[in-house]
């Protein structure tokens, strides 16, 4: 191989493990400090020109040198950041080589065991850029997959609800769509399904659920001790409209990844329909609610 060659390859390949490293972190370094940093690495590639450069293949010498074209790139002003841009790099290295490995082996390479050694041809460019581009598209939908998990943590809470000396656990999910509104009162509305909340309900609802009877008639039959906190609410879906039962129960405690917050002033909507398909999500919360997250601090 060729020197020009040789530094063309290296070039490439380094360029690219520091755009990987700069989309892992969050970086953005100019463009063209990212090339100065590849051709750096490319250059370091020509100590095997060097006699006596034994250092250099050690691990610490790969070590000194990866940290500093990282610092050359991207001049990170602490320490900590410095470890995680070092981290960052030696991780898109690995998957690189890794995936190329793989590609390299899918196809048809041809491979020679001799003296217990194993040998096999050096990759040609066109597989490593193709590494590359596998590389650099599996690490991006893995990025963008864990971000969206990440939120979805972020928007789901443990609900705590107490009524009439009873209390049930739920699982509950901000629902950025849901607008409801108390007619009455303007209050912002959750969406509860019924079978999470079944213990607290009053005998005249619980049956009213269970036989497919419709449990606005039903709050007629109310004791005057349980009346105060039941209601109704009009909704309008694409599907149907209609009235739904509301609820508001003595207590509900909101816990999530920032502590408890305790509440006395939640109203939920509850519909007989399951919220989810895998029953992960039991209580649609109001944003409204969230954004002024009053109450009393556990």
């Amino acid at each position: 191989m060729y020197v020009e060659d040789l530094l063309a390859l290296n070039f490439m390949m380094n360029t690219s493990l520091l755009y990987l490293t700069a989309r892992l972190t969050g970086k953005q370094p100019a463009g063209i400090r990212l090339l100065a940093g590849g051709l750096l690495a490319a250059v370091y590639s020509l100590v095997i020109f060097w006699p006596g450069a034994v250092f250099v293949y050690t691990w610490a010498g790969k070590i000194a040198v990866s940290v500093l074209i990282i610092v050359f790139t991207f001049r990170p002003r602490r320490s900590v950041e410095l470890l995680r841009l070092c981290g960052a790099f030696f991780l898109a290295s690995f998957f690189l080589a890794g995936t190329i490995f793989a590609l390299y082996f899918f196809g048809s390479t041809p491979a020679v065991v001799r003296g217990g050694v194993f040998y096999i041809a050096p990759p040609r460019p066109g597989m490593l850029f193709g590494g590359v581009l596998v590389a650099f598209f599996l690490i991006a939908g893995v990025w963008h997959f864990s971000e969206r998990q990440r939120k979805g943590r972020d928007l789901r809470f443990g609900l705590l609800l107490r009524n009439d000396g009873k209390e049930v656990n739920v699982r509950a999910f901000v629902d950025t769509g849901n607008q409801l509104r108390d007619p009455v009162s303007g209050r912002p509305l959750c969406v509860v399904s019924y079978r999470a909340v079944r213990e607290l309900m009053p005998d005249v609802l619980q049956k009213a659920f269970d036989h497919d009877e419709d449990p606005v008639r039903a709050l007629a039959n109310l004791t005057e001790k349980n009346a105060g906190r039941y209601g109704v609410v009009p909704f309008r879906s694409l599907e149907n409209a209609g009235m739904l039962v509301t609820f508001r129960p003595e207590a509900v405690i909101i816990t999530g990844q920032c502590g408890s917050v305790e509440r006395h002033d939640l109203v939920f909507a509850i519909t007989a329909k399951a919220l989810s398909l895998d029953d992960d999500a039991e209580v649609l919360l109001n944003p409204a609610i969230m954004e002024s997250m009053g109450g009393v601090v556990i």
